[in-house]
């Protein structure tokens, strides 16, 4: 090989570097292309309760926005790659509304004041935390309710949760545990069941 180099007058040196330069500058441009992407950030909104084009989307979160009085780092920090503490609690929130199939002026009138509806939702992400789910579990768009959401509601009202609360469930139900009934709550499905014929 060095015969051959020697013999056409190439030099070894120069063959490497011609190998090695545009390796370099494709590095460089790579390296360019990486920082120009990592400084215009793309906000995508990946939480379901955004639908439609990007332009459909932008004027949902203007929307939300303007029912809380609130700009963008209220939820992001400037690059929109992380979310503030109040944005992990909205994202939580969003779930619930995607659940529930209604939009965040059902139970907020702006950021510090709520509609009437305000203290059954509150006991509602307090019996989701107590057992361990999300509001799907039970939820599936307005006025519509899971299998387990319907088995969920014949126990509310037999047991007066809306004013009795959530702690009552901890009687029949085991924590963390999606619903999953204790020895007392099976005993008392096995006599309902008993009543009913089944």
């Amino acid at each position: 090989m060095l015969k051959l180099f020697k013999k056409h007058h190439f030099n070894p040196y120069i063959f490497i570097a011609c190998m090695v330069i545009p390796f370099c500058y494709g590095n460089i441009a790579l390296t360019d292309t990486e920082e120009t992407s990592k400084s215009k950030p793309t906000a995508t909104y990946s939480n379901p309760y955004f639908k439609g084009t990007k332009e459909e989307r932008d004027a949902q979160v203007k929307k939300i926005a303007e029912l809380f009085g609130v700009d963008c780092n209220f939820c992001h920090n400037e690059e929109l790659t992380v979310f503030t503490e109040e944005g992990e609690k909205s994202k939580l929130m969003m779930r619930a509304s995607v659940a529930l199939g209604v939009d965040c002026d059902y139970c907020h009138i702006d950021l510090k004041h709520h509609k009437e509806n305000e203290q059954q939702a509150r006991r509602m992400f307090e019996l989701c935390e107590i057992m361990g789910t999300e509001c799907n579990f039970c939820h599936a768009g307005k006025d519509k309710l899971t299998v387990k959401g319907e088995k969920s509601k014949t126990a509310f009202l037999t047991r007066a949760w809306p004013t009795e609360g959530t702690k009552q469930c901890l009687q029949c139900h085991i924590e963390k545990k999606q619903f999953a009934l204790n020895f007392y709550g099976w005993q008392v499905l096995n006599a309902m069941k008993g009543l009913k014929g089944m």
